[in-house]
């Protein structure tokens, strides 16, 4: 088995070097070649580490699936708690346990990840974007060398997962913990990152060669600033792009979310609806706080109306 990720490892570096060479982007950098070496080569500890994760999130799921389960069983023993039998149902038949588990410790099991991969010196794990990079990368020079099927090689561009990776840097490489101030303009870097592979992305519809050249410039960048652990410096300033803002339109959703969250579980608990009401405004009002320094704080009320009219008829 090591023998095999061996001359997978040797196979993937000299793909990428053939695949630079032919986008004309310069040679592979060193740290982008240990990256992959270290990632095929650190697979089966990478197994051991995913088996473990598995294991973990079915013991949680377990172990929630019981607690759920005794609610159940209390609800039909004491009427006061008649009315979280439905919820207890609700929680194990239609979304499971382990998928309520997942959804709530998501990130925290992320880090988690992250944190054992570095602490137990597992490469496969760290350096797995690289990986997904240099797939992009081939995908470009696929681009570079088509003559006659350049449009069957445009359709197989995919930024889908590279730009996942990018977003998730910060955690993977585990350079910056949970709750530090950092995470915040991490964040905001690879905003602009993701925008300007974006944008070079959409030049394969105008020029595909220099596009697909510009495109495999980039990601290399980002490959080699990854592994030297710059995750707040994945491109230079001269190449970022500021990403488009969509705040407004996340900030509506989850503002529909969470009021539509506060009418079913007030219709399900009997809670008066003044106090649904008034749950709902707060968690609107938390939402749109941001918007007030803006000069937006009046699109708060107005989304407050709306939603407490489509929801809340009679309040």
């Amino acid at each position: 088995m090591a023998a095999r990720h061996r001359r997978q490892a040797d196979e993937a570096i000299g793909k990428l070097q053939a695949d630079v060479a032919e986008l004309g982007i310069g040679p592979v950098p060193g740290p982008v070649r240990v990256a992959l070496r270290r990632h095929y080569q650190g697979r089966m500890r990478t197994w051991v580490l995913w088996a473990v994760f598995v294991v973990l999130c079915l013991r949680l799921g377990t172990a929630f699936s019981n607690d759920v389960r005794r609610a159940d069983e209390l609800a039909t023993e004491i009427p006061y708690y008649s009315d979280s039998k439905a919820v207890a149902e609700w929680a194990v038949g239609d979304i499971g346990p382990a998928g309520v588990v997942l959804l709530v410790l998501a990130i925290p099991l992320r880090r988690l990840l992250a944190s054992a991969a570095r602490y137990f010196r597992v490469g496969g794990h760290t350096f797995g974007p690289v990986v997904v990079w240099a797939d992009l990368i081939g995908q470009c020079a696929d681009v570079m060398r088509s003559a006659n099927r350049q449009d069957q090689h445009l359709s197989s561009v995919s930024l889908r997962l590279p730009v996942m990776r990018v977003r998730g840097a910060r955690v993977v490489r585990g350079t910056v913990s949970a709750f530090s101030r950092r995470n915040k303009p991490l964040r905001t870097h690879a905003a602009r990152v993701v925008a300007a592979l974006r944008f070079a992305e959409a030049e394969l519809d105008r020029n595909p060669r220099e596009g697909a050249r510009e495109l495999g410039r980039l990601t290399l960048m980002v490959s080699e600033r990854y592994t030297l652990a710059r995750v707040g410096s994945l491109l230079d300033d001269s190449d970022l792009r500021e990403p488009r803002r969509v705040a407004d339109a996340l900030r509506l959703s989850a503002a529909a979310v969470a009021v539509a969250a506060v009418a079913v579980v007030s219709t399900r608990q009997g809670v008066p609806e003044p106090v649904a009401i008034a749950a709902a405004i707060a968690a609107t009002a938390f939402l749109y706080q941001s918007a007030a320094a803006g000069g937006v704080a009046g699109a708060g009320v107005v989304v407050i109306e709306l939603l407490l009219g489509a929801f809340f008829p009679g309040g």
